[in-house]
């Protein structure tokens, strides 16, 4: 069972829809064959019989109606088709040239259905077989171009080559015609002009213009909740393409999953996740994420391999969610959307970066609006079952727990793109009504013995709580937290960011209007305070790897109420990452007013934190991604220190005072550990302009 909630699969599963009219097929070949409808002119789509009054959709329809219904007129109608194009011959040599050379000068149909009668439909010729081999080296399907008819038909094509072009060997010229009418399919299917430029060996094509470059069927795919943004024509051909990843991806996916990404967005529960029951775009959404910390083992984990296998889980998963191919009208299917929203734009946010990120901050407002359509944010967005035996009860509690901590997920995503990029927020503490998620020995329980056991032996003083009146009772004068239940650390991270988020709202209206409030800072403060024995509990059975993580939102909270972010005070409002790390840089050195004894001697213990973090992590397996972002930050506050002459200023990592190079040297040693990600390659050059 799937953590997000159990798909039940149809018998005939029909993977493949159509763009333009949604239909949709059980087999690739089906698809292709339908599109080619769309294409038609209305004379072209109604092709009678010519011995009876049955009229057909496609020519091999009337074909078979032919051999089944008039056998005997068989020989008569293959004479008049003859003669027939004895007849078309002569014109067309009067003219000039064969209706074999002139072929690229056919509209995409008539190309189409030339092809179509040289190749059966049980040939590989098509999207199916060579498109992913162009530029993937872990495609399972084998190349099919060795049939004695395709190979006649290339050489056919090959010999009306110019012969005062270069000699090219017989497979070179069958690899190029062959891609040539691969991408003729594809402008068939998608409804585009046949994009191909002039090749060497002499077949002339136009050049389409880009400003249509998307057919007119196919500007208008859009919804509110199924299509985060438009792909464009590059993204299509890339995404049309029949692929999936094989069942040693997804399993070498799925166990880097939960090992690296899990900790820090921990809503998919592993002992009873089945990845043949969850939806086909989590599992892309999710091997998106994890194959930024392996290799594709289908590349014999080749160094590198993991990142290009990433990039096209995410554009496949992008493809699914515009074309509504992971949609359905169950609201188990849309906590999974939500969930694989929640995922992508990680991926484009924080791995990807660059001009990805639009594509996840259109995914996040996706993101938001589902999860209120589906009743996310009500704890009884999913009706309990009846089911009273001991193991349904533990499939049920994980559900539920799964779909409470989903809601935070997005809660916690929410609130950090307010916090890196000055993006309101979307979502308000008020709208969870869910209680804290529970603890995590209860959610990490293998089994429904070791639940029940965990739930029995618990200590829990009080009612469960929900997370909105958790945060009033920390945000009270007198914070009355004896009889709090225990609750996992996770609810204390979004706890520290509503807190981070309320002290930057602050920021900034006392940015705006000159005015300090130092009573709701003192709130914050002391809030913060109260929270730091829930963010390190004395006593942890659970798994130790989000511990970093809360201690980290922890750390980077106490920075924001002591000083507050230039970015996010200036006004300053970034759509990516990249500007977000370009503009802390440009701008740390006018922070001047660190340099004050007592605001250097207030952050000086949390900055030191990061420092001995930074120093101890060597493998920074299971990070999450904004931890190295809070790093970075807390070591800009540490070399304007140094710059400035604290005393201690990076003494914690045996950096000596005012040793400005020897700060910055030290930064590309620990941050060269996460250049394997692309946000560490941004961070180190980064701390290289820092230098100059």
């Amino acid at each position: 069972m799937s953590v997000s909630p159990v798909i039940t699969r149809k018998p005939s599963y029909q993977p493949f829809q159509c763009l333009i009219c949604q239909s949709r097929f059980t087999r690739h070949e089906n698809l292709k064959r339908h599109s080619a409808l769309h294409n038609r002119s209305q004379n072209d789509a109604s092709l009678p019989c010519d011995f009876c009054h049955a009229t057909f959709s496609r020519p091999d329809l009337r074909n078979r109606h032919m051999k089944r219904k008039h056998p005997d007129q068989e020989d008569a109608r293959v004479n008049k088709r003859t003669q027939g194009d004895a007849q078309a011959r002569p014109r067309a040599s009067q003219r000039g040239f064969s209706p074999r050379e002139n072929s690229a000068s056919l509209s995409p149909t008539d190309s189409h259905n030339e092809l179509q009668s040289h190749h059966s439909e049980g040939d590989n010729f098509g999207m199916n077989n060579g498109i992913w081999n162009a530029g993937v080296p872990y495609e399972q399907r084998p190349s099919d171009f060795g049939s004695h008819r395709d190979h006649a038909e290339s050489s056919h094509r090959a010999a009306t080559v110019s012969l005062a072009q270069p000699f090219l060997s017989d497979s070179t010229c069958i690899n190029q015609i062959v891609q040539e009418a691969t991408d003729l399919e594809q402008s068939i299917l998608l409804g585009t002009p046949f994009l191909k430029p002039t090749h060497s060996f002499g077949l002339q094509l136009h050049q389409p213009d880009p400003a249509h470059s998307i057919g007119p069927n196919l500007t208008g795919i859009e919804s509110s909740h199924s299509s985060p943004d438009r792909l464009s024509s590059h993204d299509l051909l890339e995404a049309q393409r029949d692929w999936f990843p094989s069942l040693l991806q997804i399993e070498r996916g799925c166990d880097l999953f939960f090992r690296h990404v899990s900790p820090y967005v921990p809503f998919l529960h592993q002992p009873t996740f089945d990845s043949s029951q969850t939806a086909p775009i989590l599992i892309l959404s999710m091997l998106s994420l994890s194959f930024q910390n392996g290799e594709d083992p289908e590349c014999g984990n080749q160094i590198g391999s993991g990142a290009t296998l990433s990039v096209h889980c995410f554009h496949r998963a992008r493809f699914l969610a515009l074309s509504g191919d992971a949609r359905s009208d169950l609201p188990p299917q849309d906590v999974a959307m939500v969930q694989s929203y929640l995922l992508l734009q990680i991926c484009a946010m924080m791995f990807l970066c660059g001009k990805d990120s639009a594509h996840g901050l259109k995914m996040h407002s996706s993101m938001i609006s589902l999860a209120r359509a589906t009743g996310l944010m009500q704890p009884n967005a999913v009706e309990p079952s009846v089911a009273t035996d001991l193991e349904s009860l533990w499939r049920e509690f994980a559900r539920a727990e799964s779909l409470k901590r989903t809601l935070f997920a997005v809660h916690q995503v929410d609130a950090l793109w307010y916090q890196f990029l000055s993006i309101p927020r979307s979502i308000s503490h008020l709208e969870i009504k869910h209680d804290l998620p529970c603890p995590e020995d209860q959610w990490k329980s293998t089994s429904s013995a070791e639940w029940a056991h965990r739930q029995l032996v618990s200590r829990n003083p009080g009612p469960s709580v929900q997370y909105a009146d958790a945060v009033r009772r920390f945000l009270s004068a007198d914070p009355d937290l004896q009889d709090l239940p225990s609750f996992d650390p996770y609810g204390a991270v979004n706890i520290a960011q509503f807190l981070i988020s309320s002290a930057r709202e602050i920021s900034g209206w006392s940015t705006m209007t000159g005015m300090l409030s130092m009573e709701r800072f003192s709130a914050l403060r002391s809030s913060l305070i109260a929270l730091g024995p829930f963010v390190r509990p004395e006593v942890h059975t659970g798994d130790l790897t989000n511990l970093a993580l809360c201690e980290a939102t922890w750390q980077t909270a106490m920075i924001e109420i002591q000083l507050w972010s230039p970015s996010h005070t200036g006004g300053i409002v970034e759509g990516s990452i990249d500007a977000v790390l370009s503009q802390s840089t440009f701008l740390a050195p006018s922070a001047e007013f660190l340099c004050e004894p007592e605001t250097a001697k207030s952050v000086q213990p949390h900055v030191d934190w990061f420092l001995r973090y930074l120093e101890a992590v060597v493998v920074p397996g299971s990070e999450a991604p904004w931890i190295a972002l809070y790093a970075y930050k807390a070591f800009l506050i540490a070399w304007q220190l140094v710059r400035g002459g604290i005393p201690g200023a990076m003494e914690v990592v045996g950096v000596a005072d005012g040793d400005e190079n020897g700060a910055l040297e030290w930064a590309r040693k620990v941050f060269l550990r996460r250049q394997r990600w692309q946000l560490g390659k941004l961070i180190l050059e980064c701390v290289d302009a820092l230098g100059k």
